[in-house]
Protein backbone atom coordinates (compact mmCIF):
# COMPACT_ATOMS: atom_id res chain seq x y z
CA UNK A 1 0.00 0.00 0.00
CA UNK A 2 1.35 3.66 -1.03
CA UNK A 3 2.59 6.16 1.39
CA UNK A 4 -0.48 8.09 0.80
CA UNK A 5 -3.09 5.22 0.33
CA UNK A 6 -2.07 4.45 4.09
CA UNK A 7 -2.60 8.37 4.69
CA UNK A 8 -6.15 8.47 3.27
CA UNK A 9 -7.25 4.79 4.99
CA UNK A 10 -5.56 6.51 8.83
CA UNK A 11 -7.10 9.77 7.57
CA UNK A 12 -10.61 8.55 7.15
CA UNK A 13 -10.22 5.92 10.48
CA UNK A 14 -9.57 8.98 12.41
CA UNK A 15 -12.61 11.19 10.66
CA UNK A 16 -14.69 8.27 11.92
CA UNK A 17 -13.73 8.27 14.94
CA UNK A 18 -13.75 11.92 15.57
CA UNK A 19 -17.18 12.59 13.91
CA UNK A 20 -18.92 13.25 16.99
CA UNK A 21 -16.73 15.48 17.84
CA UNK A 22 -17.45 17.59 15.15
CA UNK A 23 -21.06 18.70 16.18
CA UNK A 24 -19.70 19.43 19.84
CA UNK A 25 -19.72 23.08 19.08
CA UNK A 26 -23.30 23.20 18.10
CA UNK A 27 -23.96 20.40 20.95
CA UNK A 28 -22.61 22.86 23.48
CA UNK A 29 -24.80 25.53 22.40
CA UNK A 30 -27.99 23.36 22.24
CA UNK A 31 -27.51 21.76 25.79
CA UNK A 32 -27.03 25.22 27.34
CA UNK A 33 -29.76 26.50 25.44
CA UNK A 34 -32.10 23.78 26.48
CA UNK A 35 -31.16 24.85 30.41
CA UNK A 36 -33.43 28.02 29.93
CA UNK A 37 -36.88 26.29 29.96
CA UNK A 38 -35.52 23.64 32.84
CA UNK A 39 -34.45 26.43 34.83
CA UNK A 40 -38.37 27.97 34.15
CA UNK A 41 -39.30 24.71 35.42
CA UNK A 42 -37.89 24.90 38.90
CA UNK A 43 -38.77 28.56 39.29
CA UNK A 44 -42.18 27.45 38.39
CA UNK A 45 -42.31 24.63 40.67
CA UNK A 46 -40.80 26.55 43.31
CA UNK A 47 -43.51 29.16 43.74
CA UNK A 48 -46.17 26.65 42.63
CA UNK A 49 -45.26 24.66 46.10
CA UNK A 50 -45.19 28.07 47.97
CA UNK A 51 -48.66 28.95 46.73
CA UNK A 52 -49.93 25.51 47.45
CA UNK A 53 -47.81 25.35 51.66
CA UNK A 54 -49.29 28.93 52.01
CA UNK A 55 -52.50 29.00 50.44
CA UNK A 56 -53.68 25.63 49.92
CA UNK A 57 -53.59 26.09 46.34
CA UNK A 58 -51.08 25.10 43.57
CA UNK A 59 -51.32 28.21 41.22
CA UNK A 60 -52.56 31.93 41.73
CA UNK A 61 -52.25 35.44 39.66
CA UNK A 62 -49.87 36.51 42.07
CA UNK A 63 -47.64 33.49 41.70
CA UNK A 64 -47.82 34.14 38.05
CA UNK A 65 -46.38 37.68 38.45
CA UNK A 66 -43.71 36.69 40.55
CA UNK A 67 -42.74 33.51 38.49
CA UNK A 68 -42.51 36.26 35.66
CA UNK A 69 -40.11 38.54 37.36
CA UNK A 70 -38.07 36.02 38.96
CA UNK A 71 -37.40 34.40 35.96
CA UNK A 72 -36.62 37.64 33.90
CA UNK A 73 -34.38 38.67 36.83
CA UNK A 74 -32.98 35.30 37.22
CA UNK A 75 -31.89 35.44 33.28
CA UNK A 76 -30.37 38.75 33.70
CA UNK A 77 -28.12 37.86 36.72
CA UNK A 78 -27.69 34.36 35.34
CA UNK A 79 -26.31 35.74 31.91
CA UNK A 80 -24.09 37.72 33.63
CA UNK A 81 -22.77 34.95 36.25
CA UNK A 82 -22.35 32.75 33.61
CA UNK A 83 -25.51 29.91 34.26
CA UNK A 84 -25.26 29.24 30.91
CA UNK A 85 -21.69 28.38 30.23
CA UNK A 86 -19.91 25.86 28.67
CA UNK A 87 -18.66 24.26 32.12
CA UNK A 88 -21.95 24.64 33.62
CA UNK A 89 -22.49 21.27 31.79
CA UNK A 90 -20.06 19.06 32.82
CA UNK A 91 -19.05 20.19 36.60
CA UNK A 92 -21.64 19.71 39.70
CA UNK A 93 -19.78 22.46 41.53
CA UNK A 94 -19.88 24.83 39.13
CA UNK A 95 -23.77 24.58 38.15
CA UNK A 96 -24.98 24.97 41.34
CA UNK A 97 -23.08 27.93 42.38
CA UNK A 98 -23.36 30.18 39.34
CA UNK A 99 -27.37 29.05 39.34
CA UNK A 100 -28.00 29.38 43.39
CA UNK A 101 -26.05 32.76 42.70
CA UNK A 102 -28.44 34.33 40.16
CA UNK A 103 -31.12 33.22 41.97
CA UNK A 104 -29.80 34.98 45.10
CA UNK A 105 -29.06 37.71 43.35
CA UNK A 106 -32.47 37.71 41.95
CA UNK A 107 -34.10 37.29 44.99
CA UNK A 108 -32.72 40.73 46.72
CA UNK A 109 -33.55 42.06 43.24
CA UNK A 110 -36.96 41.41 43.58
CA UNK A 111 -37.77 42.30 47.19
CA UNK A 112 -35.80 45.95 46.22
CA UNK A 113 -38.36 46.25 43.69
CA UNK A 114 -41.18 45.53 45.44
CA UNK A 115 -40.20 47.42 48.29
CA UNK A 116 -39.85 50.59 45.95
CA UNK A 117 -42.98 49.96 43.97
CA UNK A 118 -44.76 49.57 47.62
CA UNK A 119 -46.25 46.32 46.17
CA UNK A 120 -45.18 44.52 49.80
CA UNK A 121 -48.69 44.28 50.41
CA UNK A 122 -49.93 43.06 47.58
CA UNK A 123 -47.68 39.54 47.63
CA UNK A 124 -46.97 37.79 50.97
CA UNK A 125 -43.48 38.00 52.07
CA UNK A 126 -43.75 34.20 53.31
CA UNK A 127 -44.77 33.41 50.09
CA UNK A 128 -41.77 35.16 48.21
CA UNK A 129 -39.03 33.48 50.81
CA UNK A 130 -41.17 29.64 50.49
CA UNK A 131 -40.88 29.92 46.99
CA UNK A 132 -37.77 31.23 46.37
CA UNK A 133 -36.28 28.18 48.89
CA UNK A 134 -38.38 25.85 46.64
CA UNK A 135 -37.07 26.97 43.37
CA UNK A 136 -33.60 26.90 44.83
CA UNK A 137 -34.32 23.01 45.52
CA UNK A 138 -35.65 22.73 42.36
CA UNK A 139 -32.76 24.24 40.80
CA UNK A 140 -30.06 22.12 42.50
CA UNK A 141 -32.08 18.61 41.58
CA UNK A 142 -32.78 19.79 37.98
CA UNK A 143 -29.29 20.75 37.21
CA UNK A 144 -27.39 18.09 38.86
CA UNK A 145 -29.42 15.74 37.05
CA UNK A 146 -29.43 18.32 33.71
CA UNK A 147 -25.05 17.62 34.23
CA UNK A 148 -25.38 13.88 34.23
CA UNK A 149 -27.22 14.02 31.08
CA UNK A 150 -24.51 16.32 29.18
CA UNK A 151 -21.69 14.88 30.08
CA UNK A 152 -23.23 11.51 28.79
CA UNK A 153 -24.09 13.29 25.85
CA UNK A 154 -20.81 15.24 25.04
CA UNK A 155 -18.63 11.93 25.84
CA UNK A 156 -17.68 13.24 29.49
CA UNK A 157 -15.76 16.38 28.12
CA UNK A 158 -16.64 19.47 26.67
CA UNK A 159 -14.15 19.71 23.57
CA UNK A 160 -12.94 17.27 21.08
CA UNK A 161 -9.46 16.84 20.84
CA UNK A 162 -6.79 15.49 18.36
CA UNK A 163 -3.08 15.07 18.79
CA UNK A 164 -0.37 15.35 15.54
CA UNK A 165 2.32 13.40 16.18
CA UNK A 166 5.41 14.98 13.94
CA UNK A 167 8.51 12.53 14.37
CA UNK A 168 8.16 12.13 18.05
CA UNK A 169 6.61 9.39 20.83
CA UNK A 170 3.30 9.55 22.30
CA UNK A 171 2.19 9.12 25.89
CA UNK A 172 0.30 6.08 25.97
CA UNK A 173 -1.63 6.93 28.81
CA UNK A 174 -3.15 9.52 26.58
CA UNK A 175 -6.98 8.97 25.68
CA UNK A 176 -6.94 11.66 23.15
CA UNK A 177 -7.33 10.26 19.24
CA UNK A 178 -4.13 10.63 18.00
CA UNK A 179 -2.69 10.41 14.23
CA UNK A 180 1.56 9.99 13.83
CA UNK A 181 1.52 12.32 10.51
CA UNK A 182 5.05 12.21 9.92
CA UNK A 183 5.74 10.07 7.48
CA UNK A 184 2.41 11.10 5.54
CA UNK A 185 2.42 14.95 5.57
CA UNK A 186 5.59 16.90 4.64
CA UNK A 187 5.28 20.22 7.10
CA UNK A 188 8.37 21.74 5.62
CA UNK A 189 6.64 21.97 1.94
CA UNK A 190 3.46 20.85 1.82
CA UNK A 191 1.09 21.03 -1.07
CA UNK A 192 -2.61 21.57 -1.68
CA UNK A 193 -3.71 18.03 -1.37
CA UNK A 194 -1.37 17.57 1.76
CA UNK A 195 -3.43 20.66 3.06
CA UNK A 196 -6.73 18.63 1.87
CA UNK A 197 -6.00 15.72 3.47
CA UNK A 198 -5.03 17.25 7.06
CA UNK A 199 -8.17 19.75 6.42
CA UNK A 200 -10.12 16.56 6.71
CA UNK A 201 -9.52 15.35 10.09
CA UNK A 202 -8.90 19.12 11.76
CA UNK A 203 -12.42 19.99 10.65
CA UNK A 204 -13.72 17.32 12.69
CA UNK A 205 -12.13 18.36 15.51
CA UNK A 206 -12.54 21.67 18.35
CA UNK A 207 -8.59 21.28 19.72
CA UNK A 208 -5.24 20.55 17.63
CA UNK A 209 -2.11 19.39 19.46
CA UNK A 210 1.08 19.05 17.73
CA UNK A 211 4.01 17.25 19.07
CA UNK A 212 7.02 17.46 17.46
CA UNK A 213 10.96 18.24 17.53
CA UNK A 214 12.15 21.76 18.67
CA UNK A 215 12.98 22.92 15.04
CA UNK A 216 9.73 21.84 13.38
CA UNK A 217 7.52 23.90 15.59
CA UNK A 218 7.53 27.12 13.68
CA UNK A 219 6.74 24.87 10.40
CA UNK A 220 3.70 23.68 12.12
CA UNK A 221 2.35 27.27 13.34
CA UNK A 222 3.23 28.37 9.66
CA UNK A 223 0.60 25.43 8.52
CA UNK A 224 -2.23 25.31 11.33
CA UNK A 225 -2.31 29.14 11.56
CA UNK A 226 -4.64 28.69 8.44
CA UNK A 227 -6.28 25.66 9.45
CA UNK A 228 -9.50 27.61 11.58
CA UNK A 229 -8.98 25.70 14.75
CA UNK A 230 -7.85 26.16 18.32
CA UNK A 231 -4.26 24.84 17.77
CA UNK A 232 -1.15 24.60 20.66
CA UNK A 233 2.37 23.24 20.23
CA UNK A 234 3.58 21.06 23.19
CA UNK A 235 7.04 22.59 24.48
CA UNK A 236 7.80 20.24 27.51
CA UNK A 237 10.90 22.06 28.52
CA UNK A 238 8.75 25.03 29.28
CA UNK A 239 7.28 23.22 32.21
CA UNK A 240 9.61 24.35 34.99
CA UNK A 241 8.37 27.57 34.18
CA UNK A 242 4.18 26.98 34.74
CA UNK A 243 3.73 29.80 32.38
CA UNK A 244 0.03 31.40 31.90
CA UNK A 245 0.92 32.87 28.96
CA UNK A 246 2.74 34.91 25.84
CA UNK A 247 3.69 38.54 26.10
CA UNK A 248 5.58 40.60 24.14
CA UNK A 249 8.38 42.82 25.02
CA UNK A 250 10.65 45.28 22.71
CA UNK A 251 9.04 42.81 19.63
CA UNK A 252 9.86 39.71 21.36
CA UNK A 253 7.59 37.33 22.99
CA UNK A 254 7.84 36.89 26.61
CA UNK A 255 6.27 33.85 28.78
CA UNK A 256 3.63 35.16 30.89
CA UNK A 257 4.98 33.55 34.41
CA UNK A 258 2.93 35.12 36.84
CA UNK A 259 0.03 37.78 36.98
CA UNK A 260 -2.24 39.28 39.40
CA UNK A 261 -5.26 36.41 40.95
CA UNK A 262 -7.28 39.19 40.00
CA UNK A 263 -8.41 41.68 37.67
CA UNK A 264 -9.33 45.15 38.30
CA UNK A 265 -13.02 44.70 38.02
CA UNK A 266 -12.86 41.97 40.82
CA UNK A 267 -10.62 43.52 42.91
CA UNK A 268 -12.76 46.66 43.06
CA UNK A 269 -15.93 44.43 43.86
CA UNK A 270 -13.39 42.72 46.38
CA UNK A 271 -12.35 45.90 47.90
CA UNK A 272 -15.89 47.35 47.76
CA UNK A 273 -17.84 44.05 49.13
CA UNK A 274 -14.73 44.27 51.74
CA UNK A 275 -15.26 47.95 52.85
CA UNK A 276 -19.41 47.50 53.15
CA UNK A 277 -18.89 44.41 54.79
CA UNK A 278 -16.32 45.55 57.72
CA UNK A 279 -17.80 48.27 58.32
CA UNK A 280 -20.89 46.63 58.85
CA UNK A 281 -19.15 44.51 61.32
CA UNK A 282 -17.58 46.78 63.49
CA UNK A 283 -20.65 48.57 64.08
CA UNK A 284 -22.91 45.48 64.62
CA UNK A 285 -19.79 43.88 67.03
CA UNK A 286 -18.91 47.46 68.69
CA UNK A 287 -20.81 46.38 72.09
CA UNK A 288 -18.94 43.07 72.19
CA UNK A 289 -15.65 44.88 71.08
CA UNK A 290 -15.75 47.40 74.06
CA UNK A 291 -16.72 44.50 76.39
CA UNK A 292 -13.85 41.93 75.29
CA UNK A 293 -11.82 45.29 75.76
CA UNK A 294 -12.60 45.81 79.36
CA UNK A 295 -12.54 42.37 79.88
CA UNK A 296 -8.69 42.11 78.81
CA UNK A 297 -7.79 45.48 80.55
CA UNK A 298 -9.21 44.31 83.85
CA UNK A 299 -8.05 40.80 83.80
CA UNK A 300 -4.21 41.89 83.56
CA UNK A 301 -2.05 44.13 83.12
CA UNK A 302 -0.91 45.76 79.62
CA UNK A 303 -2.61 46.89 76.18
CA UNK A 304 -5.93 46.27 74.70
CA UNK A 305 -4.40 45.33 71.19
CA UNK A 306 -1.47 42.91 70.15
CA UNK A 307 -0.23 44.33 66.80
CA UNK A 308 2.42 41.32 65.25
CA UNK A 309 3.96 41.70 61.92
CA UNK A 310 3.11 39.07 59.57
CA UNK A 311 3.53 38.42 55.72
CA UNK A 312 0.85 40.05 53.52
CA UNK A 313 0.24 40.63 49.83
CA UNK A 314 3.14 41.05 47.64
CA UNK A 315 5.39 39.38 50.42
CA UNK A 316 5.04 42.84 52.41
CA UNK A 317 5.35 42.85 56.08
CA UNK A 318 2.33 44.66 57.81
CA UNK A 319 1.01 44.67 61.39
CA UNK A 320 -1.92 42.84 62.15
CA UNK A 321 -4.38 43.86 64.83
CA UNK A 322 -5.59 41.31 67.50
CA UNK A 323 -7.37 41.54 71.06
CA UNK A 324 -4.43 40.92 73.43
CA UNK A 325 -4.42 37.22 74.81
CA UNK A 326 -0.98 36.64 76.56
CA UNK A 327 0.68 38.13 79.64
CA UNK A 328 1.99 41.21 77.88
CA UNK A 329 5.94 40.15 78.80
CA UNK A 330 5.62 36.75 77.09
CA UNK A 331 4.08 37.74 74.06
CA UNK A 332 5.58 36.54 70.98
CA UNK A 333 5.82 39.40 68.27
CA UNK A 334 7.90 36.99 66.16
CA UNK A 335 6.04 33.59 65.98
CA UNK A 336 8.98 31.68 66.67
CA UNK A 337 6.55 29.53 69.56
CA UNK A 338 3.01 28.39 68.16
CA UNK A 339 0.16 28.45 70.80
CA UNK A 340 -0.23 24.91 72.91
CA UNK A 341 -3.38 23.58 74.67
CA UNK A 342 -2.73 24.54 78.20
CA UNK A 343 -0.47 27.59 77.15
CA UNK A 344 0.95 29.22 80.35
CA UNK A 345 1.19 32.45 78.60
CA UNK A 346 -2.35 32.76 77.77
CA UNK A 347 -4.60 35.16 79.99
CA UNK A 348 -7.76 33.68 81.71
CA UNK A 349 -9.58 35.90 79.06
CA UNK A 350 -7.46 35.12 76.09
CA UNK A 351 -8.63 31.17 76.12
CA UNK A 352 -12.09 32.33 75.91
CA UNK A 353 -11.52 34.53 73.30
CA UNK A 354 -9.08 32.68 71.62
CA UNK A 355 -11.67 29.49 71.40
CA UNK A 356 -14.63 31.29 70.42
CA UNK A 357 -12.05 33.61 67.31
CA UNK A 358 -12.83 36.67 68.95
CA UNK A 359 -9.70 37.91 69.32
CA UNK A 360 -9.70 38.19 65.51
CA UNK A 361 -12.58 40.81 65.10
CA UNK A 362 -10.15 43.59 65.85
CA UNK A 363 -8.32 42.61 62.12
CA UNK A 364 -11.64 44.30 60.82
CA UNK A 365 -9.83 47.46 61.47
CA UNK A 366 -7.04 45.77 58.86
CA UNK A 367 -9.65 45.37 56.62
CA UNK A 368 -10.37 48.81 56.69
CA UNK A 369 -7.10 50.41 56.63
CA UNK A 370 -6.49 48.29 53.26
CA UNK A 371 -4.02 45.39 54.79
CA UNK A 372 -6.36 42.75 54.82
CA UNK A 373 -9.28 41.49 53.07
CA UNK A 374 -12.26 39.65 54.76
CA UNK A 375 -11.73 36.39 52.55
CA UNK A 376 -7.87 35.65 51.81
CA UNK A 377 -5.00 33.44 52.71
CA UNK A 378 -4.02 33.74 56.80
CA UNK A 379 -1.13 35.95 57.32
CA UNK A 380 1.61 34.43 58.84
CA UNK A 381 3.94 35.69 61.23
CA UNK A 382 7.40 36.11 59.90
CA UNK A 383 9.24 33.22 62.00
CA UNK A 384 6.61 30.61 61.97
CA UNK A 385 7.80 27.20 62.12
CA UNK A 386 6.49 23.53 61.91
CA UNK A 387 8.86 20.86 62.66
CA UNK A 388 11.64 23.52 63.63
CA UNK A 389 11.28 24.55 59.76
CA UNK A 390 10.28 27.49 58.44
CA UNK A 391 7.43 27.38 56.38
CA UNK A 392 9.05 28.70 53.23
CA UNK A 393 11.61 26.11 53.55
CA UNK A 394 8.99 23.41 54.06
CA UNK A 395 6.74 24.03 51.13
CA UNK A 396 8.47 26.28 48.04
CA UNK A 397 4.65 27.22 46.88
CA UNK A 398 4.60 29.47 50.24
CA UNK A 399 5.10 32.68 48.78
CA UNK A 400 3.24 32.17 45.71
CA UNK A 401 -0.06 32.37 48.37
CA UNK A 402 0.78 35.89 49.43
CA UNK A 403 -0.80 36.90 45.40
CA UNK A 404 -3.20 38.79 47.33
CA UNK A 405 -4.51 40.32 50.00
CA UNK A 406 -4.27 38.00 54.01
CA UNK A 407 -8.07 37.59 55.35
CA UNK A 408 -9.39 37.09 58.34
CA UNK A 409 -10.93 33.82 57.56
CA UNK A 410 -10.08 31.81 54.34
CA UNK A 411 -10.35 28.71 52.65
CA UNK A 412 -7.86 26.92 54.70
CA UNK A 413 -9.90 27.86 58.15
CA UNK A 414 -13.09 26.55 56.64
CA UNK A 415 -12.02 23.23 55.99
CA UNK A 416 -10.65 22.82 59.91
CA UNK A 417 -6.51 23.59 58.90
CA UNK A 418 -6.18 26.45 61.92
CA UNK A 419 -4.40 25.95 64.98
CA UNK A 420 -0.68 25.18 66.09
CA UNK A 421 1.48 23.96 63.19
CA UNK A 422 3.45 21.07 64.71
CA UNK A 423 3.86 18.86 61.57
CA UNK A 424 5.29 19.92 57.74
CA UNK A 425 1.57 18.30 56.94
CA UNK A 426 -0.18 21.35 58.82
CA UNK A 427 1.71 23.66 56.57
CA UNK A 428 1.25 22.21 53.64
CA UNK A 429 -2.47 21.27 53.54
CA UNK A 430 -2.85 25.31 54.40
CA UNK A 431 -0.54 26.14 51.83
CA UNK A 432 -2.84 24.11 48.95
CA UNK A 433 -5.78 25.53 50.34
CA UNK A 434 -4.96 28.79 49.89
CA UNK A 435 -3.69 28.35 46.28
CA UNK A 436 -6.78 26.63 45.51
CA UNK A 437 -8.77 29.98 46.91
CA UNK A 438 -6.54 32.04 44.51
CA UNK A 439 -7.02 29.90 41.27
CA UNK A 440 -11.10 29.23 41.99
CA UNK A 441 -11.85 32.94 43.36
CA UNK A 442 -15.64 34.56 43.16
CA UNK A 443 -17.17 36.94 45.41
CA UNK A 444 -19.84 33.84 45.87
CA UNK A 445 -17.15 31.63 46.49
CA UNK A 446 -16.36 34.62 49.30
CA UNK A 447 -19.30 34.32 50.64
CA UNK A 448 -19.85 30.95 51.01
CA UNK A 449 -16.16 30.79 52.95
CA UNK A 450 -18.22 33.65 55.36
CA UNK A 451 -20.93 31.55 55.88
CA UNK A 452 -19.19 28.56 56.30
CA UNK A 453 -16.75 30.11 59.13
CA UNK A 454 -19.55 30.47 61.16
CA UNK A 455 -19.90 26.60 61.77
CA UNK A 456 -15.78 26.80 62.68
CA UNK A 457 -15.76 29.71 65.11
CA UNK A 458 -15.45 27.43 68.19
CA UNK A 459 -12.89 24.93 66.83
CA UNK A 460 -10.92 22.01 68.64
CA UNK A 461 -7.42 23.49 67.45
CA UNK A 462 -8.44 27.34 68.48
CA UNK A 463 -6.66 27.53 72.03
Amino acid sequence: MSDQATFNGMTSASTASTRKGHSKALLRARLAFALLPLDFLAIAIGFSASSLTRFGTSWSNDSSVLVIATLLLYLICGSAMRAYSGMVLVSHTYTVSRSIGALAIASVTLATLLFLLKAGERFSRIEVAIGMLYAALALVVIRLLYVRYSRVRLEGALYSELVLRDGVLGSPQRAVPAIDVAAYFNVDCPGPEDYDRLAQVLGQVDRVIVECPAERRAAWAHVLKGMNVHAEVVAPELSDFHPMGIGRFANSPTLVIAQGPLGLRDRLMKRLFDTVFSGLAVLFFSPLLIFVALAIKLDSEGPVFFRQPRIGRQNRIFYVFKFRSMHVNQLDHGGTRSTQRGDPRVTRVGRIIRATSIDELPQLFNVLKGDMSVVGPRPHAIHSTAEDLLFWDIDSRYWQRHACKPGITGLAQVKGFRGATNYKRDLTDRVTADLEYLARWTLWNDILIIMRTFAVLVHKNAY
